[in-house]
C-alpha cells in the first residue's frame, strides 16, 4: 500500500538521510514515477527535499522550532501538569516495564516514581534518567542516540534501535506537540521513536495537558486507536473528548487549575 511504503520510506530517508531514485526503485519494486510520485508527497510533508537523481532527509532539527524552550516550559500549567501525573502514577503497577517518552508533564510523573517498587524504566529523556536515578532503586535503561541539547533528549534511529533490545513493554506514557485526529510531534525523529514506543507496549497512556488539542503538528505518531487512555485537563475540547470516547478510549479528566 501507498501509506505503508511511504512510512518506510521515511524512515529510511531518518536512517541514511540521502537517497537515489534508482535506490527507491530497486529497494520497493516500483516504477521511477511511482518514486517521484512519493517523493513529491514526502517533500509537501516536509520530510525531504528533492534533488536531481533523489532526495536527502529534511533534519528539521535545525529548523526553527516552535516549541518553546524547555526551561519556558516548564512554568506554563503547572498545576494541570502535576494533576496530569498524580492520575497516571495510580495506573502504574509494580514490578513491571515502564516506557517514559520526554517533555515537562512526563518528567513531573518521573517525580512520582518513588511510590512504586521495582520497575525498569525506559527513556530518552536524560532529566528524566537523573530525577528517577537519584530519588528510586528502580532499575534505568537510558534510551542512546542523537542528543538534542536543548531538550537533553535521544532520538534518531539508534533510538529506536535500542528498542529492539527488548522483549515488551507493559505500559508507555506518551507526550506529544499536537492532537488532532491522534498524536503529532514538530519533529519526525521524536515521532518515530514514540511510535516505536507504542508498537513494544501492551498498554499505551497519552499525557497531554488541553492545549494540545488545539495545536497541528507536522508529524503523525498514532491514530486514536491506537491508545488506551488520554489524561488532559478538564478544558480539553469536547468534540475532542467525544471523538475519544467514541473510539473506546478511556479519558481522565483533571483540574488545570
Amino acid at each position: 500500500m501507498k501509506s505503508d511504503r511511504q512510512s518506510k520510506l521515511k524512515q529510511l530517508f531518518i536512517k541514511e538521510r540521502q537517497l537515489s531514485c534508482s535506490d527507491i526503485c530497486e529497494r520497493f519494486g516500483v516504477s521511477i514515477e511511482t518514486v517521484r510520485r512519493d517523493l513529491a508527497d514526502l517533500e509537501k510533508e516536509g520530510v525531504i527535499r528533492r534533488k536531481y537523481g533523489g532526495a536527502v532527509f529534511n533534519d528539521n532539527t535545525s529548523a526553527p522550532n516552535p516549541i518553546p524552550p524547555y526551561a519556558s516550559r516548564t512554568i506554563y500549567d503547572n498545576a494541570e501538569k502535576n494533576n496530569i501525573a498524580r492520575e497516571i502514577i495510580k495506573l502504574i503497577e509494580d514490578n513491571t516495564t515502564l516506557a517514559l517518552d520526554s517533555g515537562t508533564t512526563i518528567f513531573q510523573l518521573a517525580r512520582l516514581l518513588n511510590q512504586r517498587s521495582n520497575l525498569n524504566i525506559i527513556t530518552n529523556d536524560l532529566r528524566i534518567a537523573i530525577e528517577v536515578g537519584e530519588h528510586t532503586d528502580h532499575k534505568i535503561y537510558l534510551i542512546g542516540g542523537l542528543l538534542r541539547r536543548d531538550d537533553l533528549i535521544t532520538g534518531g534511529f539508534i533510538a529506536q534501535e535500542f528498542l529492539e533490545n527488548f522483549s515488551h513493554i507493559d505500559t508507555a506514557v506518551i507526550a506529544a506537540d499536537g492532537f488532532i485526529d491522534g498524536l503529532a510531534d514538530y519533529n519526525i525523529d521524536m515521532g518515530s521513536l514514540k511510535k516505536a514506543m507504542i508498537h513494544k507496549a501492551q498498554k499505551v497512556i497519552a499525557a497531554i495537558d488541553h492545549t494540545k488539542f488545539r495545536t497541528r503538528a507536522l508529524h503523525k505518531v498514532c491514530g486514536i486507536s491506537d491508545l488506551d487512555m488520554v489524561v488532559t485537563g478538564n478544558q480539553a475540547p469536547a468534540q475532542s473528548i467525544e471523538a475519544l470516547h467514541a473510539a473506546g478510549v478511556e479519558v481522565i479528566l483533571v483540574p488545570c487549575k
